[in-house]
């Protein structure tokens, strides 16, 4: 398994550890940073633990009251073993301004 590593964002260059070793390097194309939140719809992908629901719909409710964000899209993945399914991504992204995912134990 992979994780992603984000190197010298600038250069858009990204680094894949792997614990058996291997080492890998794919030049990316960084998404435009947003200079604020504000009026944007968010997207929260929450990532399906028993009790992740609670941690999404509180950051939901600070994005809204705290840094005026217009909307939140939450969606659910399956489940938490799992990345989400590319479809998912690619509904969120088209219905979003930006898109938050994490793990919430």
């Amino acid at each position: 398994m992979q994780t992603p590593v984000a190197i010298a964002p600038e250069i858009g260059r990204v680094t894949y550890l792997d614990p058996t070793g291997f080492v890998g390097q794919a030049a990316r194309q960084s998404a435009p940073r947003l200079g604020s939140v504000s009026g944007k719809v968010a997207g929260l992908l929450d990532n399906g633990n028993d009790t992740s629901s609670f941690f999404f719909t509180g950051l939901a409710e600070v994005l809204e009251q705290e840094f005026g964000v217009s909307q939140v899209v939450l969606r659910t993945k399956f489940t938490s073993t799992r990345p989400a399914e590319a479809g998912l991504i690619s509904e969120m992204a088209e219905q979003t301004d930006f898109l938050i995912a994490g793990v919430a134990l």
